[in-house]
């Protein structure tokens, strides 16, 4: 078995690197925090590689590869108007070809992900699991959803994982875990938040007020006031005619023939009004959630940028896509 030992890979994790650099800009002077080292090796036969001495499998790896397939096929399409038939997986493309490609943004998912769960299981927030254990608790949840589902009682989410949906939930989970402990453990200083406030504005905007006039075929008119931070949900028509029209509008253009909740319809802009930011006073919970988000990512993308990773060389090279 050949094994290939990376300190870091500049070019696969780049991407992290410049996330750190950017979230310093604003949160710089924050402590590191030690690092716990896992010890599952490759040698053993069980693992693709190791991210600091926790083990990957290449079950696991797969699912993070075939996750890039549909957006590689696209990279390549647009920027190389390349075909996906048979030859395109090995065909090099300004000296990489796309399974490269793919190999690489696969693998910097997974060592995100593996930090992630490193970091939540150094905090206390969860018990890290390897995979296989993952998969267990994925075959136990599974179950419990269809015993509820045929029992008629409530649940949230999917009837059934799959073992890449299940990673993300568990992902998404951890995330969330991670920014709400990251809350407690740092206050951040006021001038934190000024810096987090001034680079988050668009965040805290109070809205836009847009008034216009619908006239209907029958002559009836309505005139509608509308702020953008009280479009519900559900509400298409409402984002539809203010982010695809309107904002390439000026008061007084009109729009012919628009179907408007199953009515055909003209519409006239009449005014467009930007209510401003919220006042930092009024921001500071919102602030002190950005800020601990920004530094979760700052944080993971220190890990992953440090990461030691241990490849099993051979089965990795061996990996191909169809």
């Amino acid at each position: 078995m050949k094994k290939q030992y990376i300190k870091r890979s500049r070019r696969i994790f780049g991407i992290f690197a410049l996330t750190a650099l950017l979230s310093s800009l604003v949160l710089g002077g924050c402590g590191k925090e030690e690092q716990s080292k896992g010890s599952d090796s490759v040698d053993s036969g069980a693992y693709l590689l190791t991210v600091d001495g926790y083990g990957v499998t290449e079950e696991e790896y797969m699912l993070f590869l075939r996750d890039q397939k549909a957006a590689t096929v696209n990279y390549f399409w647009v920027n190389y108007k390349a075909e996906s038939d048979d030859k395109f997986w090995t065909s090099e493309f300004d000296g990489v070809t796309p399974l490269e490609y793919a190999k690489e943004k696969a693998l910097a998912a997974v060592v995100q992900a593996k930090e992630e769960f490193i970091l939540a299981s150094e905090r206390g927030i969860l018990e890290y699991k390897d995979y296989g254990g993952m998969m267990e608790e994925m075959e136990a949840e599974n179950a419990q959803r269809a015993s509820k589902k045929d029992s008629g009682d409530a649940f949230y989410g999917l009837s059934e994982f799959t073992p890449f949906t299940y990673y993300q939930y568990l992902n998404g989970n951890i995330r969330s875990e991670l920014e709400h402990s990251q809350e407690e453990l740092v206050e951040p200083t006021k001038k934190q938040l000024e810096e987090v406030y001034e680079a988050n504005k668009e965040n805290l905007t109070l809205g836009t007020v847009y008034k216009y006039t619908v006239i209907y075929e029958d002559g009836r008119t309505e005139e509608v006031t509308q702020n953008t931070r009280d479009i519900a949900k559900e509400d298409t028509t409402t984002e539809d005619l203010i982010y695809n029209y309107f904002d390439y509008m000026k008061p007084g253009d009109s729009i012919q023939g628009y179907l408007y909740r199953e009515d055909k319809v003209n519409i006239v802009l009449k005014s467009v009004e930007s209510l401003g930011y919220m006042p930092f006073e009024e921001a500071e919970d919102s602030l002190r959630v950005f800020f601990a988000r920004s530094e979760v990512s700052r944080l993971i993308a220190e890990r992953v940028e440090a990461a030691e990773i241990v490849f099993d060389q051979d089965r990795y090279d061996a990996i191909t896509m169809s």
